[in-house]
């Protein structure tokens, strides 16, 4: 497994020129040999959070899709609210959703400001306030970078229809 650091690198704030960005670093790849242990492996840690925990790209992502890549977190299970799920450091949709309808039930007003935080990701912002005080579910700060890279996961994936805006139109009607 190669491991490479990009958690300083500043990212451009243009959805176009991020997308080019992150299909570069994976170009640096070196092709692999063959399956399974042949396999070239690479995991880019793109931020380092307070608690620790390090938000990574992992390559490849096994999905067939040229240059996917899914998103994790070392030592946060995303399915911990779902009974009877295998415990996973990826996180999907379905468990961003779940834990911003949990956060809007939990505190309406506090949500809003939540909203415009991911409103400023989805236009390749940074987010102002990523510390909002809610009591249940993943940090804020957890939250914003896991929707700021899965908008970036959906550009590099469906490019050619809309891609961040997939996944905004589904935040947005919660």
């Amino acid at each position: 497994m190669n491991v490479i650091d990009l958690s300083k690198h500043p990212f451009s704030n243009n959805r176009a020129d991020l997308r080019k960005e992150i299909i570069a670093v994976f170009l640096n790849e070196k092709p692999g040999t063959g399956k399974k242990e042949l396999t070239s492996r690479y995991r880019y840690i793109v931020r380092k959070l307070k608690g620790g925990e390090e938000v990574y790209l992992s390559r490849p992502a096994n999905f067939n899709n040229g240059f996917d890549f899914t998103l994790n977190v070392s030592e946060i299970n995303f399915n911990l609210a779902i009974k009877n799920k295998r415990a996973t450091t990826r996180p999907t949709h379905g468990n961003i959703l779940l834990d911003l309808r949990i956060k809007k039930k939990e505190d309406p007003k506090l949500y809003i400001v939540l909203l415009k935080q991911i409103n400023l990701v989805y236009r390749c912002k940074k987010p102002t306030k990523t510390h909002l005080d809610f009591k249940k579910g993943h940090s804020t700060e957890l939250l914003l970078e896991c929707i700021k890279w899965l908008f970036v996961e959906q550009d590099v994936t469906y490019w050619n229809y809309s891609g961040r805006a997939m996944f905004y139109v589904e935040i947005i009607g919660i």
